[in-house]
């Protein structure tokens, strides 16, 4: 993939919309193209959080495994989304583990140069932990929807019984 063909993946990505050119060359720079096959693990709950990923093409799949339980997806990734935001928070350790349902491409971007870019480029900064929170936004509201599926009818009955 050309410098340009990934500086384009990144800038669709939301958490990079509005970024100068300069610091979206930057991050271009810091990434490293990676692929996996179908079924391959990237990561597990656990590890510690240093790399973000930007999904080029495919989906990953991210999953909460539990003794007994096995493991259970709890969300997907797909094509022009920004992936791990544990590392960019600067916790330790990874919340979750991502395996892909397909053949997948991304970009892995390391936690230290995301987070000295931040620090050197407070405009960056601002701009690229606002996408972040926006996506975490939207990841809680598609989770509070499956914890409705899921218990919309208990949660119902038990407020008509107070």
């Amino acid at each position: 993939m050309s410098d340009s063909e990934l500086i384009e993946v990144i800038r669709r990505v939301d958490c990079f919309q509005g970024i100068s050119e300069e610091d979206l060359q930057t991050v271009a720079a810091m990434g490293h193209v990676v692929e996996y096959d179908k079924s391959a693990t990237i990561f597990r709950e656990g590890d510690a959080a240093v790399t973000s990923y930007v999904v080029i093409s495919g989906t990953v799949s991210l999953e909460i495994c539990a003794p007994g339980f096995g493991c259970r997806r709890i969300s997907t990734v797909r094509e022009g989304e920004f992936l791990g935001w544990s590392p960019v928070l600067d916790n330790l350790h990874l919340t979750v583990t991502g395996r892909t349902v397909e053949p997948t491409r991304l970009v892995e971007l390391p936690k230290q140069e995301l987070l000295a870019l931040c620090e050197r480029s407070p405009r960056f900064g601002y701009s690229f932990m606002r996408g972040i929170a926006q996506t975490l936004a939207r990841r809680l509201n598609a989770a509070r929807m499956q914890l409705l599926n899921l218990f919309g009818d208990e949660a119902e009955s038990s407020l008509g019984s107070d």
